[in-house]
């Protein structure tokens, strides 16, 4: 299929890097057009909707399996503060529970109509997945204004830039997700303003309309070549 394409498209460079090398093509002969997410839908709180607490929500958004490295939820939270809870959604592809632990509340299946409503109430994305090509969750959390917490792999460094939107951990550093998420539980400011700048970088490079301008473009372009 690839060698009959006219043209080659991934949604990070992450993985035209990998296909590219898997494939021997020639370097940059794949077009990365990122992943865009709904914007308009995807926003932050009002001012006035977050209300003031001493109780720290994070979020883990994504089924409960090993490639989103949920098997590090538990660990992560026996390492932070009694005043940090992680609440996880159940995903699509997954169904149970994780352990009992009092910092650990199942959000179940969340319909995605429903699921800005989640990001809008929770203070951080923690993401530590193992590999990913373009995480929508984790566009759709900065979109709503949050600080994220995620593993330094495959994609993510393209979503996610170190120390302005979050941070970037090493894969299954347990501790190092726990010092990240309890720095930013207890720096409201810091939140405030990683949560900002995502918003920003959301809006100049990863809305859904950018991502339907790109492909109209590359197929126009693509037609113009063959009458």
């Amino acid at each position: 299929a690839a060698a009959k394409a006219d043209v080659l498209t991934a949604v990070s460079q992450f993985t035209a890097d990998l296909v590219t090398r898997e494939f021997q093509l020639a370097n940059n002969s794949i077009k990365v057009i990122y992943n865009g997410i709904d914007h308009a839908f995807f926003t932050p709180p009002k001012a006035h909707h977050k209300k003031q607490s001493r109780k720290i929500n994070v979020l883990f958004s994504g089924n409960l399996t090993r490639r989103k490295g949920a098997m590090w939820l538990v660990p992560i939270v026996d390492r932070l503060d009694g005043n940090i809870a992680i609440h996880y959604t159940s995903g699509l592809q997954s169904s149970g529970m994780l352990p009992n632990h009092p910092q650990l509340h199942c959000l179940g299946r969340i319909p995605y109509e429903k699921m800005f409503i989640v990001y809008q109430n929770a203070d951080i994305l923690l993401f530590p997945t193992v590999r990913e090509g373009l995480p929508l969750a984790a566009a759709e959390a900065m979109s709503c204004g949050l600080p994220v917490v995620a593993t330094d792999c495959s994609s993510l460094p393209e979503l996610i830039d170190h120390g302005k939107g979050g941070f970037l951990c090493p894969l299954g550093d347990v501790d190092a997700f726990a010092e990240k998420v309890s720095l930013l539980a207890e720096n409201p400011q810091l939140r405030r303003e990683m949560g900002d700048y995502n918003r920003a970088k959301v809006e100049e490079k990863f809305t859904l309309d950018r991502m339907i301008d790109q492909y109209q473009q590359l197929f126009e372009e693509v037609a113009s070549n063959h009458p």
